[in-house]
This record gives C-alpha cells, sequence and structure tokens, in this order.
C-alpha cells in the first residue's frame, strides 16, 4: 500500500508538473494617471515589475540593435575588400599584359631597324652575279668535257 501510495503520489507530481508548469508570473501594473487624480502630474505609473521589463526590453534591443549594426559593418568591410582585392587583382593583369606587350613590339622594333640599316645588295647586282656564275660552269664544264674526250 505504501508503494501504491508513493507511485500516485509521483504519478500526480509529474502530471502537475507536466501540465502545469511551475512558471512565476509577474504581475505588471499599468496605471494612466489623469490631471484631478492625486498625483503631481498626468502620466503613466508603472510597477516595479512592468519598469524592469521595459528596462530589459530597452537594454536588449539595443544590444540586440548594436550587435547586428556591427554584423552588418563587418559584411559592408567584407564585400568591399573582396572587391578591392578583384580590382586590384585585375590592375595587376592589365599591368603586365601591356608590359608585355610593350616588350614584344619593342623587339619588333629593334629587328626591323636592324633590317632597314642592314647593307643589302642590290638586285642588280644579283642578276649579274648570277649570269657570271652560270657562264663560269659553263665554261668549266666544257673544259672538263674537252679534256676527258683528249684523254688517251
Amino acid at each position: 500500500m505504501k508503494n501504491f501510495i508513493a507511485y500516485l503520489a509521483c504519478l500526480t507530481f509529474t502530471v502537475q508538473a507536466i501540465f502545469f508548469p511551475l512558471v512565476a508570473y509577474a504581475d505588471e501594473q499599468v496605471a494612466t494617471v489623469e490631471k484631478g487624480d492625486p498625483a503631481p502630474f498626468t502620466g503613466t505609473l508603472f510597477n516595479t515589475e512592468a519598469a524592469a521589463r521595459l528596462l530589459i526590453d530597452l537594454e536588449t534591443n539595443q544590444e540586440a540593435c548594436k550587435l547586428e549594426r556591427e554584423r552588418e559593418l563587418q559584411t559592408q568591410a567584407a564585400k568591399f575588400q573582396l572587391e578591392i582585392e578583384n580590382l586590384q587583382s585585375s590592375l595587376t593583369y592589365c599591368n603586365e599584359a601591356c608590359v608585355q606587350r610593350l616588350a614584344i613590339k619593342t623587339e619588333q622594333i629593334d629587328y626591323l631597324s636592324t633590317e632597314l640599316t642592314r647593307k643589302k645588295v642590290h638586285p642588280a647586282w644579283i642578276f649579274i652575279g648570277g649570269i657570271v656564275a652560270g657562264t663560269a660552269i659553263t665554261l668549266g664544264s666544257g673544259y672538263t668535257i674537252y679534256q676527258i674526250a683528249q684523254a688517251p
């Protein structure tokens, strides 16, 4: 019987704890005072619990606003830093490409200047040299064939 009563007490306590939790409800009271009431001015009166809740809400909201503002500032700073780095890398790439193009053009200008100032043989002299060389080869071949024919 003692066990039954103990189990019944535990079950009753558990059911009450589950369905009727023990929450401390503060009885906040707000009263409006108007002219003619026993108060030095017209306004709204709060009891201690209501004033405490308002102060806590104010501090919590200020802290949440401050944290949100800091998070937004950090996000913007990160975005701007990324944009700066992207632009910096783009600028570096463009500078390197310009330097390489300038080097290639400078080499080409130097080559063409060298080719332009180099002494070239006039085409007429090449033509005359070809005729003389052809004549010499023909005479040399004829003389060689004549010497072979004269040989005993």
